[in-house]
Order: C-alpha cells, then structure tokens, then sequence
C-alpha cells in the first residue's frame, strides 16, 4: 500500500454533490481516450473541487450520488483501490430504462454476451449482488 496524493491521482469529490441527482454517465472526451467502462460525468470540470490525499490504509465512504473521480497516475508506482456499494438488505432492483443509467445497463450487456453469457442487466445485478450478513454491534 501506497500514500495516495495529487501525484499518483488521488481521490477528488465536488462537495455538496450528493444533494443533486443522478448525472448522465457518459465517456469522458479526452486525450488517448479512456479504460472501457470508466464513465464520467461532463460538464463538472471547472467547478471546485476536494482533493482527498489519504495514508496508507485509509478509507473514505460517501454518498452514491456524490461526484467523484480521480487524476493521472504521474508517477511509476502503481495506485490501489477497493470500491465497495453498500445497501439494505431489503433493497430491490430499480428498471435502469429511460433513465440516465440506461446507456451502462446496455453496455454491461454487451460485454456479457462478449463472453457468452446472454444476459440482461437485471440478471447480471442479480448474479453479481449478494447478501452479507454479520454481527450487529454498537461502536
């Protein structure tokens, strides 16, 4: 594990973002392109932004909805994350049609079938979904 700063493309988020709603993901129209299924959100680049540095070992959780992202890697190190979403176990899926993940939920299953697996959207969140249960304690 590595110190994640500004160098090696540190975590940003637009503060105060969360209390929005949720922003059509599209690619990002860069330079050389971007990594497949890395989505961005346009029209955000000139507002002010949060730089979160963070030490080894480190964890932020935030809203889903808050924007987010992070810069080039400048350095020859490498930059670790683990993402991990969270929600109630009484949680159900929501038809992603007409809205602004639409566009996602087609491409993920474009990339299924890629690799043989004809399924939809609501089949692969199912798949991919699963309840953890633990201890309920009081910190």
């Amino acid at each position: 594990m590595e110190k994640i700063n500004e160098n090696n493309g540190c975590l940003f988020v637009v503060p105060g973002s969360h209390k929005g709603v949720l922003e059509q993901h599209e690619y990002p129209e860069w330079e050389n392109g971007v990594n497949k299924m890395y989505h961005g959100v346009r029209g955000f680049d000139d507002v002010p932004k949060s730089l979160l540095s963070m030490e080894k070992g480190d964890t932020v959780f935030f809203h889903p909805i808050l924007l987010h992202g992070s810069g080039a890697n400048r350095t020859k190190h490498f930059r670790k994350a683990i993402s991990c979403h969270y929600s109630a176990s009484d949680s159900h899926y929501i038809d992603v049609k007409g809205t602004t993940q639409e566009n996602i939920a087609k491409e993920v299953e474009e990339l299924a079938k890629k690799r043989n697996a004809d399924l939809d959207f609501k089949d692969i969140w199912k798949f991919r979904s699963r309840l953890v249960r633990g201890r309920e304690i009081s910190l």
